[in-house]
C-alpha cells in the first residue's frame, strides 16, 4: 500500500517544488488525484466553517455588548438604577436573563424563583448551543463518509476494468487513498474547530450565570421582608388596645357634670383567611411549539373548602415558552367552585415547562405546575451508514441508521422505522431481508447489514411507519 501511494505521489511532478520542499500548493496539486469527488468535501469544509464563524462571531459580540452588564457594581445601586441599566440594554444572553430576574423578582420577590430562573435559562441555551453542535457533527460525519464513498469508487475502478495495467491501478488508488486522506482531514478540522468554540461558549455560559448570581444577592437585599399573619393581627390588636388615663391635676371645685358614657370595646380583628393552591388533573403534556388548553387550579381554605374570587399569579419559570397572548405571567381569580383555568404554549425544547403559581400576600401558598413537553411529528430524516463497502457476504463496519427529529430540531423517540432489502441477497443481523426498528430517546433507530455473498450493489429502502419519509442506503460488496 505504501509503495502505491509513493508511486501516485510520483505521477505529480507538479507537486513538488524545486527544493523538493512540501508546501500549501503541493497538498493542492496532490488532491486533484481525487477528480471530481474533492469538490464535495471542500464545500462541507466550507460550509461547516462559516457555521463555526458565524457562532464565533456571534459569542464574541455577546459578550462585547454585555460589558455595559458585566461591569456593574450592583452592590451599591437600588432596584430603580438597576431596572433602568438593564433597560437601556441590547438584547444579550446576559441582559435577556437579569431582565426576566427582575421581572420575577417585582412579581413575586422569592430567591427561589430567581434561582430557577438562572437555572433554566443556562439549561435552555445549553440546548441551543447542542443543536449546533449535532450540525458540526453531522457535517464532520459527511466528511468522512465523502471519504469513505471516493475509497469504494476507487477501488471499484480498479476491480471493474479487469485489468494489471498500471496507470489504471494507479488511478483508481489515487482516488481511493486521496479521498480518504482529504475526508480525514476535514473531519479533523471541523471536529477541532467545533471542541474549540464549545469550551468558549461554555466560559461565556458560566460568566452570564456568575454575573446573573451577582444580581440575584443584591434584590434579595434588596427584598421587603413579609411579615406574618400572626405579628399582623398583634399589631392591629395593639393599635386597638385602651389608651393609659390622663394624669389628674388638681382644680378648684365646680358643680358635678354627669360623666359621658363608657366607650364600647372595640373587638380585635380577626387575622385574614389563608388559602392555598393546587393542581387540578394530574399530570399535564403536549409537544413542542404546542398550544395546551384546560390547566386547572383549584384554591382553597385552610379546612380545603373551594374559594371564589381568591386573585391567583401565575409566572412562566422556564426560559421558552409562554401564556395567554405571549406573555410571562398571568393574573386571574378563582371562579364559583374556586378553580382556576388557563392555557399555555409550550416551549420549542423538549423537557418540562415549568409554571410557578402564588397567591399575592399570602407567603408558602405557592405551587408549581410542570408540563411534560415531548419531540412532535418527524420532520426531518437524516441517514447514518450509507455509501459503505464489505467483503461479500460480511457485515458493514457500521450499522445502516437514521436519525429522526421534528421541526425544531428535538430528537424524535418511539418512532418505528421499516428497514427492507431492494436490491441484493443482503440480509441483516435476524437473517432476514426486512426488520422493524422503534428510535430511541436520541431519536436514532439502526440495523447491522450484511451485503451480498457475491460482489455488487445492495440496495435498501428505510420508511417511518405513519409518515410519508422514506429514503435507500447503498451497500457494496467487494471481492476478496
Amino acid at each position: 500500500m505504501y509503495g502505491v501511494f509513493a508511486a501516485i505521489v510520483a505521477t505529480a511532478p507538479q507537486a513538488q517544488g524545486e527544493s523538493g520542499a512540501f508546501a500549501v500548493g503541493d497538498f493542492w496539486s496532490l488532491t486533484q488525484q481525487a477528480g471530481p469527488l474533492r469538490w464535495p468535501i471542500y464545500f462541507v469544509l466550507a460550509f461547516g466553517m462559516v457555521q463555526v464563524f458565524i457562532k464565533l462571531y456571534e459569542l464574541v459580540r455577546d459578550r462585547q455588548v454585555s460589558a455595559g452588564l458585566t461591569g456593574a457594581d450592583f452592590a451599591s445601586m437600588d432596584l430603580d438604577s438597576i431596572t433602568r441599566l438593564i433597560a437601556r440594554q441590547e438584547e444579550t444572553m446576559l441582559s435577556t436573563l437579569q431582565s426576566t430576574m427582575v421581572n420575577v423578582f417585582q412579581t413575586r420577590p422569592a430567591e427561589g424563583l430567581l434561582h430557577d430562573e438562572i437555572s433554566n435559562f443556562v439549561i435552555f441555551q445549553q440546548d441551543q448551543f447542542a443543536s449546533f453542535r449535532r450540525r458540526m457533527e453531522f457535517l464532520s460525519d459527511t466528511a468522512g463518509a465523502l471519504g469513505l464513498m471516493g475509497t469504494v469508487w476507487g477501488m471499484f475502478t480498479v476491480f471493474f476494468q479487469g485489468t494489471a495495467e498500471q496507470d489504471v491501478i494507479l488511478r483508481g488508488m489515487g482516488i481511493a487513498l486521496i479521498t480518504t486522506l482529504l475526508g480525514l482531514v476535514v473531519s479533523i478540522i471541523l471536529n477541532f474547530s467545533t471542541t474549540e468554540l464549545s469550551t468558549f461558549f461554555g466560559k461565556r455560559l458560566d460568566a452570564v450565570s456568575k454575573k446573573s448570581d451577582e444580581l440575584r444577592f443584591r434584590l434579595m437585599e434588596l427584598a421587603p421582608q413579609p411579615v406574618s399573619v400572626e405579628t399582623l393581627a398583634l399589631l392591629q390588636a395593639n393599635a386597638a388596645a385602651t389608651p393609659p388615663a390622663p394624669v389628674q391635676v388638681a382644680m378648684p371645685p365646680v358643680d358635678p357634670a354627669p360623666s359621658p358614657p363608657a366607650p364600647e370595646a372595640q373587638p380585635t380583628p380577626a387575622a385574614p383567611a389563608w388559602h392555598y393552591v393546587e393542581v387540578v388533573g394530574g399530570s399535564y403534556a403536549g409537544v413542542a411549539g404546542a398550544r395546551v388548553e384546560g390547566v386547572r387550579l383549584s384554591v382553597k381554605n385552610r379546612d380545603g373548602v373551594p374559594s371564589v374570587d381568591i386573585p391567583v399569579l401565575i409566572s412562566v419559570a422556564s426560559s421558552g415558552g409562554s401564556l395567554a397572548g405571549g406573555a410571562r405571567t398571568l393574573r386571574s381569580s378563582s371562579g364559583a367552585d374556586g378553580t382556576v383555568e388557563f392555557g399555555c404554549t409550550l416551549p420549542q425544547q423538549v423537557g418540562t415547562f415549568a409554571l410557578d403559581v402564588t397567591l399575592p400576600d399570602q407567603p408558602g401558598a405557592a405551587s408549581r405546575v410542570d408540563i411534560t413537553v415531548s419531540a412532535a411529528a418527524p420532520a426531518r430524516m437524516e441517514l447514518e451508514g450509507n455509501n459503505q463497502a464489505a467483503v461479500a457476504g460480511m457485515r458493514l463496519p457500521l450499522p445502516l441508521g437514521v436519525f429522526l427529529s421534528d421541526q425544531y430540531g428535538n430528537p424524535v423517540a418511539g418512532a418505528v422505522v421499516g428497514f427492507t432489502v431492494e436490491q441484493g441477497d443482503g440480509r441483516f443481523a435476524s437473517g432476514n431481508g426486512a426488520v422493524t426498528v422503534t428510535t430511541g430517546a436520541d431519536g436514532k433507530a439502526a440495523a447491522p447489514f450484511v451485503v451480498s455473498s457475491s460482489a455488487g450493489q445492495n440496495v435498501v429502502a428505510a420508511a417511518v411507519e405513519g409518515t410519508s419519509h422514506s429514503a435507500r442506503f447503498i451497500a457494496f460488496g467487494t471481492e476478496v
